[in-house]
């Protein structure tokens, strides 16, 4: 869920990204969040709610902190304001934050904002923000009596890079399912709950429940709704591993000069390629592709004195060529660029790449035939 915060007059603006809740007003107060809730609100026409705006200082700075939640409650000595970006959807009143939905169905955003008023002059005044999205249900229609949430996929893994799509459902009172969503299907017509991850330098999650992997570790993906007045959480723990996929770059040594391989030593996970069923069901494994890459400020400079083949192409060799399977191109296995210029496998000339697929957990190292650069690979 996209939450903007604002630095006011004395201070300075910063923006944060769609899985950021929290940003830092440069040290200038203790006021370093502020958060609406209820954080997300489904309501049938004619419908009301009441926000309210929570005020946090910066006390908690570790991995386990609430991401609702960054520090102590404190009382600031400023005043809240709120508006609707479609007052023909939901009304809010300025003051008190009651929502009013209107005769539409549709969504509408209330952006709640604190701004505090400094205890000695030449202080700066801060005003921070919190958004709130209200989904007004179509002409007759009825908030169900929400009963439970829960978050569920089809795994609890995905690697670095990957994206996994989480499932929402809402059941009654009697366990019977009111609603899912799960990406862009929302059955029930019912609003999304607001996402938020415990660590987004782990993992991430979109307004639509996609979750990203950034790097190895363990994120706790929450959500929050609140449909007909009645507020529901869940949780979903997700482990993001080492990636599935990666590209080695053969490209010019920073200095100038020299060919070498970035990076020269990779990690990925042919476990967690099958539990995804990457590149595909029958033959799941981790992919990784060399690559001929060169920038404006580095360009690749291959001669004919410094490659086997010709002016701009290459091979790479494997220390174990035999389990260093081939994706592309289909048929061929080991070496990268030993088939010759026109063959199904040929060198790596500027601007190409090859693929292999690995499947068996190893160690696996690489060389350039062009100069003796080597490079190491970790299939896990």
């Amino acid at each position: 869920m996209k939450k903007i915060f604002f630095a006011g007059i004395a201070a300075i603006f910063v923006a944060c990204n769609s899985n950021d809740r929290i940003t830092d007003v440069l040290q200038v107060s203790n006021f370093f969040a502020v958060r609406i809730d209820p954080q997300s609100v489904t309501l049938a026409q004619g419908g009301t709610q009441a926000l309210t705006v929570t005020a946090f200082d910066k006390s908690c700075t570790g991995a386990n902190c609430d991401p609702l939640a960054p520090g102590n409650p404190i009382t600031v000595n400023g005043v809240t304001k709120f508006r609707s970006t479609d007052t023909t959807v939901a009304k809010v009143d300025s003051t008190s934050g009651v929502i009013t939905a209107q005769p539409k169905a549709g969504t509408a955003n209330i952006i709640g904002t604190l701004q505090n008023i400094p205890g000695k002059t030449g202080s700066a005044s801060v005003t921070l923000a919190d958004t709130t999205p209200v989904t007004v249900l179509a002409t007759g229609a009825t908030a169900p009596a929400l009963g439970g949430m829960t978050l569920t996929s089809s795994r609890a893994t995905a690697g670095a890079g990957s994206t996994d799509t989480l499932t929402v459902t809402y059941t009654d009172a009697g366990g019977a399912t009111v609603g899912t969503q799960r990406g862009t299907t929302n059955t029930g017509g019912l609003g999304r709950p607001g996402f938020y991850s415990s660590d987004p330098s782990i993992a991430t999650v979109g307004t639509t429940g996609i979750v990203t992997g950034i790097r190895p570790g363990t994120a706790t993906i929450s959500a929050s709704s609140t449909i007909g007045g009645v507020t529901k959480t869940a949780t979903f723990p997700i482990t993001i591993t080492d990636p599935v996929t990666a590209t080695i770059s053969v490209t010019t040594a920073t200095s100038g000069s020299g060919i070498i391989f970035f990076p020269d030593s990779i990690t990925v996970s042919a476990t967690e390629a099958v539990v995804e069923g990457r590149p595909n069901a029958t033959t799941p494994g981790a992919v990784v592709t060399w690559a001929v890459v060169g920038t404006t400020l580095f360009p690749n400079t291959f001669t004919a004195t410094t490659t086997p083949n010709n002016t701009v192409c290459f091979n790479v060799t494997f220390a174990n060529p035999a389990v260093a399977l081939s994706t592309t191109p289909t048929g061929n296995s080991g070496n990268i660029g030993t088939g010759g210029a026109g063959s199904a496998n040929p060198p790596l000339c500027n601007g190409g790449s090859q693929a292999r697929l690995f499947t068996t957990p190893g160690t696996y190292t690489f060389t350039s035939t062009t100069n003796g650069a080597t490079g190491t690979l970790v299939v896990k």
